[in-house]
């Protein structure tokens, strides 16, 4: 399997939420390939310390939890890169949907990422917990799936 997964989903490895326990045993399926896009680790670092401010995170969850996603990102997620296409996609996106600006970069990293594959390759699974953005992934004709709907 192949996956995109934006932020609102890869979250989920890191704090328990509905769908955590999916991501997780997903993240651990041998064969799993895991993309993220250049902006993740800023999101993510945003949702963590987000959390913290409100309380839903100790101190010492919120370091774990960067700790460990640092080490996931650089040892078992592949990246999407900026690119010139990338911003060009998300461009196009946001004037045919009523997207957030990185919102369509992380739904244009997915398609840029799946445009890059042969055609024989597994399809690519956007995964989103974000009913918004998964409703608009799939008018764009991306396989999806939303952590949410695996409690």
């Amino acid at each position: 399997m192949i996956s995109f997964t934006d932020t609102s989903a890869l979250v989920k490895r890191y704090v328990n939420e509905v769908g955590s326990e999916y991501i997780r045993h997903l993240f651990t399926t041998a064969g799993h390939f895991v993309y993220q896009s250049f902006l993740s680790p800023l999101e993510i670092s945003s949702a963590f310390y987000r959390q913290q401010r409100m309380k839903e995170l100790s101190s010492e969850e919120l370091v774990v939890a960067l700790q460990t996603y640092a080490v996931h990102s650089h040892s078992e997620y592949l990246l999407v890169p900026y690119s010139e296409a990338l911003l060009n996609t998300a461009g196009t996106l946001v004037v045919r949907h009523p997207l957030r600006a990185l919102d369509a970069i992380q739904l244009g990293a997915a398609l840029t990422l799946q445009n890059t594959f042969p055609p024989d390759t597994s399809p690519l699974t956007f995964l989103s917990a974000d009913d918004r953005l998964i409703t608009v992934a799939q008018s764009e004709n991306l396989l999806t799936d939303n952590p949410n709907a695996h409690p």
